[in-house]
């Protein structure tokens, strides 16, 4: 009786482990990407792939990119403060930042 319990309770689970364990599974190679505030009117952009392939100058695309959308939703255009994207020691995924500021028009 009790194995025929855990077997209804695992299977109870199985939509949800695949729910939430797929989208997991098919991002192994992805990019993490995010804008935050870093002070008054001035934003930073970071992307930080899991990819040790990945070249450094898709990741300074993407954080690229993503200030540009950050700035254009908010009716603007990019103005770089610092960009740093150096290449990552054999072994390591490359990443970039980007801190910028939002400026009309």
């Amino acid at each position: 009786m009790r194995a025929r319990l855990d077997e209804n309770r695992a299977m109870r689970s199985l939509p949800l482990l695949i729910l939430v364990g797929l989208p997991l599974v098919a991002t192994g190679c992805a990019v993490l990407s995010d804008v935050a505030p870093v002070g008054p009117d001035a934003f930073m952009a970071t992307s930080h792939s899991n990819d040790v392939n990945a070249r450094v100058d898709e990741q300074q695309a993407k954080v690229t990119q993503s200030a540009a959308d950050f700035c254009a939703h908010r009716g603007g255009r990019v103005e770089v403060i610092r960009l740093q994207a150096d290449a990552p020691p054999p072994g390591r995924p490359p990443s970039a930042e980007l801190d910028f500021r939002c400026k009309a028009g």
